[in-house]
């Protein structure tokens, strides 16, 4: 009987030592810039959301040798839509740095579009659909 319990303490015991690895945690990831503007938003809030600073490229520093990053802003142009007598802004973020570090493709432009101060449509198949307006 004594052996049972014995086994039991053992077994217990062991069980209290498990423990699961960091790498099996899941971090959570943050959520994209493109994916944090919704419809309905002012251009304020997707101004505070979606404007600042992107690294475009990097150049050599010539004091130290070392490289630096080249900033810009992300927001990349504005321009003004008129479809079917509706007036529309499009803005265009740039979401992430051109591969090449020349120039900025479409690929890698988000267009927001706004009418009357608020967004109406995100992402290029937002403004493809509002330019197919009839």
């Amino acid at each position: 009987m004594k052996r049972y319990f014995y086994l039991a303490a053992l077994a217990l015991g062991c069980c209290g030592c498990v423990t699961i690895p960091n790498s099996v945690v899941p971090h959570p990831t943050p959520v994209p810039l493109c994916d944090q503007v919704t419809p309905g938003m002012t251009f304020a809030s997707v101004a505070a959301v979606m404007n600042g600073k992107v690294v475009v490229g990097y150049e050599l520093d010539p004091a130290t040798g070392a490289s630096r990053p080249i900033l810009s802003q992300r927001l990349y142009s504005s321009e003004l839509l008129s479809v079917n007598g509706k007036k529309y802004k499009v803005d265009r973020y740039i979401i992430r740095a051109s591969a090449t570090g020349v120039a900025v493709s479409e690929a890698e432009l988000f267009p927001v579009v706004y009418q009357d101060g608020l967004v109406v449509a995100r992402g290029p198949e937002g403004l493809a659909g509002i330019r197919l307006e009839k």
